[in-house]
């Protein structure tokens, strides 16, 4: 009898430099702020990111995991420099490309410099094979993955630049809402366990959307789509809190990962997909590993 399918869902690992090493021409953007924000003590909760990961890539290695899924901000200020490092430490668990698969964070896409998406493809282009190009709206998204002849992860993108300090919140282009629509009707896609990942929580842990300065400005039209989903699951990060959560009307349960390396915060899911059948556990840190919440 084959065992289940086993898939492993993290998040914002937010992977910084020193800043004082960080090119004085970066300053003159939103980065000013979240610079800032680092030097007063933000960075400290992510000082063993590189550890933590290397923890990580044992617990996959460990529980015989099959999929790696990572909902985004893989940096804290989106530097080409912090990018690379993130792909370096990570470099393990992308291995082989194709049962990993990523969407960029609002961290990752910080501010309008060029194109931002472009540096992040460049990063991770290994990892964003498309079993269905034929419904990308741009770029890479909506990009899909097969997973043999009973589940699928489908990544949505949802990250923009946001150039005022103030504002974090992200939105699902319109163009890629109607592909998501039209892939949900498709008969090699209908009657599969999916994963629909992104970065933004369309929803928090009490059940209510995220502010608008914080949150997924169209969390009601991907929620709206995904009604038709019979057997799923809504996966995301952004925020940094571990949970899960039923929505009325919904088949597919939400998931947020949380973050995998904020000290005091460390979480993630390990979801056990056997058939049509999906049983998730979460995963915490204690004694300098990870290990299951039972």
């Amino acid at each position: 009898m084959n065992r289940p399918l086993r898939i492993l869902h993290f998040s914002d690992i937010h992977v910084n430099i020193q800043i004082r090493h960080m090119n004085w021409k970066r300053w003159f953007s939103k980065r000013a702020i979240g610079a800032v924000n680092l030097l007063r003590g933000r960075a400290k909760y992510f000082d063993e990111t590189e550890e933590k990961m290397a923890a990580l890539i044992r617990f996959k290695e460990e529980n015989n995991i099959d999929i790696v899924i990572n909902t985004g901000d893989y940096t804290a200020l989106g530097l080409e420099c912090e990018l690379k490092m993130a792909r370096e430490f990570l470099a393990p668990l992308m291995s082989p490309p194709q049962n990993y698969i990523t969407v960029p964070g609002n961290h990752d896409i910080y501010v309008h410099e060029g194109k931002s998406h472009y540096r992040f493809s460049a990063h991770f282009c290994s990892v964003l094979q498309n079993d269905l190009p034929e419904y990308c709206r741009g770029g890479h998204w909506p990009l899909i993955r097969l997973l043999g002849d009973n589940a699928a992860v489908i990544a949505i993108d949802s990250a923009k630049p946001n150039p005022w300090p103030w504002r974090s919140d992200g939105e699902i282009a319109e163009e890629q809402i109607e592909a998501l629509e039209e892939m949900l009707q498709d008969e090699r896609v209908k009657g599969r366990f999916l994963f629909i990942i992104t970065h933004y929580a369309p929803r928090l842990a009490n059940g209510k959307p995220d502010t608008r300065l914080h949150g997924l400005i169209n969390a009601d039209a991907l929620l709206d789509r995904c009604r038709v989903v019979e057997k799923g699951a809504i996966l995301f990060g952004h925020v940094h809190q571990t949970y899960r959560l039923s929505v009325e009307g919904l088949n597919s349960e939400l998931f947020c990962a949380g973050s995998a390396t904020m000290e005091g915060h460390e979480g993630c899911w390990v979801y056990e997909l056997d058939g049509g059948n999906m049983q998730a556990r979460q995963v915490g840190w204690a004694d300098d590993k990870y290990c299951f919440i039972d």
